[in-house]
């Protein structure tokens, strides 16, 4: 009686570890699968890669991070629906709302510039939250 429980035993256990280690190799394959099958759909509905619309512009991100009290910057502009420069910038802790208003009104002025037949919007971020922003169309 004592060997066909410690048999039951070892084998229940056998059969849990077996069912439940090889359960990460199984998901693998079929998620690389699904992607593939939902990459090609989109190609068959002629679906557009939005990322070769849009860019950033590197010498205008690090002409607004020299600004005081900026501690990053990222810009993308879009060339489809019309076009659109999109200008996302961090400022320190210590920066007022006016401050940054203000920074936020002289960059859009200055992107405006650079590119005029498009439509702008710069904001401030404090914190991860928006904290001015300014918007030119």
């Amino acid at each position: 009686m004592k060997r066909s429980i410690i048999f039951a035993t070892l084998l229940g256990s056998a059969l849990l570890l077996g069912a439940c280690g090889d359960k990460e190799k199984k998901d693998e394959p079929a998620v690389e699968t699904e992607t593939e099958e939902t990459a090609n759909n989109l190609e068959e509905q002629g679906a557009v890669d939005k990322s070769d619309t849009a860019k950033s512009d590197d010498e205008l991100k690090e002409e607004l991070g020299k600004e005081e009290g900026v501690s990053s910057v990222s810009i993308i502009v879009t060339e489809d629906a019309g076009g659109f420069v999109l200008v996302d910038f961090t400022v320190t802790e210590d920066m007022k709302e006016d401050q940054a208003q203000k920074l936020a009104d002289q960059f859009a002025d200055k992107i405006k510039e650079k590119y005029s037949e498009y439509k702008i919007d710069v904001q401030a971020r404090k914190n991860g939250e928006t904290f001015a922003q300014k918007t030119i169309d």
